[in-house]
C-alpha cells in the first residue's frame, strides 16, 4: 500500500494551485517551515475535542505570526486543503489574525 504524502509536502502543492504558481515565491525559510507546520496544527485541531482544539488555535495563531504578515492570507488558503472550503473563514476569524497586514 502506498503512504500517502504529509500535509506539510502537499499544502504548497494545493496553495499554488489556488492562488497562483508563483504564489510561494515570497515565502523565507522561517514562512516556509511556519506554513508546513500551519498544516499540521490544522489537522491536530480537526482530530482534537474542545481542549484540544483551543489549543491547537493558540499554536496556529502563533504559527502564522512567526511568519511574514504580507504572507498571512497563504496561511488562511492552507486550512481547506485539510479541513473544508467552509471552514475557511470561520476558522481564519477563530485565529483572529489578519489577513491583510495592512489590517
Amino acid at each position: 500500500m502506498k503512504r500517502s504524502k504529509p500535509l506539510c509536502q502537499t499544502a504548497p502543492t494545493f496553495i499554488s494551485f489556488h492562488c497562483g504558481k508563483y504564489s510561494l515565491g515570497a515565502l523565507t525559510g522561517q514562512d516556509t517551515r511556519a506554513l508546513q507546520a500551519f498544516a499540521h496544527l490544522v489537522e491536530l485541531y480537526a482530530v482534537s475535542d474542545t481542549t484540544g482544539r483551543h489549543y491547537a488555535i493558540q499554536a496556529m495563531r502563533a504559527t502564522v505570526q512567526a511568519s511574514q504578515p504580507s504572507v498571512w492570507s497563504l496561511f488562511k488558503k492552507c486550512i481547506p486543503h485539510v479541513l473544508d472550503w467552509s471552514d475557511e473563514e470561520r476558522l481564519w476569524l477563530e485565529l483572529e489574525v489578519p489577513c491583510d497586514p495592512s489590517s
